[in-house]
């Protein structure tokens, strides 16, 4: 597959809504809970930690409602004070640790969650959220082993074995990546992102066929997942096997992602190319891939400016692209 294809590489971090207490479990009923009722909630908290300011537990539910509703300085601000009246709260830190997250303020989040696993052990949703943390930096051995320590304690989790599979896939793990993907869709079948990056590591080992039939089924769950949507279109324009070619359906998908993006992105409009160039639409296929290459001229990405270039000279001279094999 070529260099700069569309592919899902974020981690996914896991939120969790702490109870504020054993009387306080109806502040956070539902994810779904009315905008109102949440507000109410979190009136109904502030009135007591009023009336009891020590009370941690309450802090650490008034900070999750925050959360919810997009008060991350206020969620963080509970939270510190909850950790100063019990330092060995570990829903705290984990709360904590998710609301440095959205702050950008990524090695306080480490800390925080390391924090939570050293008061316990086995709180595997503080390892996995580590882990996508330390994989973000790059740091992919310690991101492996947190990932690792979560499955060893919950391997139906499968947020976690498809973050690792991302890991994996970094790595160039191909096999081993596949193996984590394929676990991840047993527990959740219905996880588009992972059908697509499994769809993405098995084009890359030529399966061009099991490509496309997980690309579709990640479609049929998220029909706008861009990733899925701009790959199976560079696949049904350009595969080397004819029986996995399909140039009508790589125009629609092209020019659907074309539309969701507003002809911005040049991986789209490259793709829009080369699936023109597929119907015998030379023109049309030399029209896109040169706002392709100003569109990444414009971000300063030299790389993947020839390969468009490249494909141009395929175009003029009536030639579609084909991936070599």
């Amino acid at each position: 597959m070529r260099s700069g294809l569309l592919v899902v590489t974020a981690t996914v971090l896991l939120v969790q809504i702490v109870p504020a207490g054993p009387q306080a479990t109806a502040a956070t009923r539902t994810q779904d809970v009315a905008h109102q009722e949440l507000l109410d909630d979190i009136a109904g908290l502030e009135q007591r930690i009023e009336g009891d300011p020590d009370d941690h537990e309450t802090r650490t539910g008034l900070a999750a409602l925050y959360l919810r509703v997009d008060r991350t300085d206020d969620a963080v601000t509970q939270l510190q004070t909850a950790l100063r009246l019990e330092p060995e709260h570990a829903p705290a830190h984990f709360n904590l640790g998710f609301a440095l997250v959205v702050l950008e303020r990524r090695e306080e989040a480490i800390a925080a969650y390391q924090r939570a696993i050293a008061i316990r052990a086995d709180y595997t949703d503080a390892r996995h959220n580590l882990g996508g943390l330390l994989q973000a930096q790059g740091r992919l051995p310690e991101a492996a082993e947190q990932f690792r320590l979560t499955l060893a304690s919950d391997p139906d989790n499968a947020s976690t074995r498809f973050n690792l599979g991302l890991l994996l896939q970094m790595q160039g793990d191909a096999s081993g990546a596949v193996e984590q993907y394929r676990l991840a869709l047993e527990i959740a079948p219905n996880d588009a992102e992972a059908h697509s990056s499994l769809a993405q590591v098995l084009a890359g080992q030529d399966q061009w066929e099991e490509a496309v039939a997980e690309y579709l089924r990640a479609l049929e769950t998220m029909p706008t997942l861009l990733s899925a949507m701009v790959n199976l279109a560079w696949l049904r324009a350009s595969a080397p096997d004819a029986v996995v070619r399909d140039a009508d359906h790589a125009i629609a998908l092209a020019e659907r992602a074309a539309d969701l993006t507003d002809r911005r992105n040049f991986i789209v409009m490259d793709t829009l190319g080369a699936a023109y160039a597929a119907a015998g639409r030379f023109d049309d296929a030399i029209a896109a891939a040169n706002t392709a290459i100003a569109l990444a001229q414009a971000e300063g990405d030299s790389a993947a400016i020839e390969p468009i270039r490249a494909r141009v000279t395929m175009y003029l001279t009536y030639r579609p692209f084909r991936t070599p094999r």
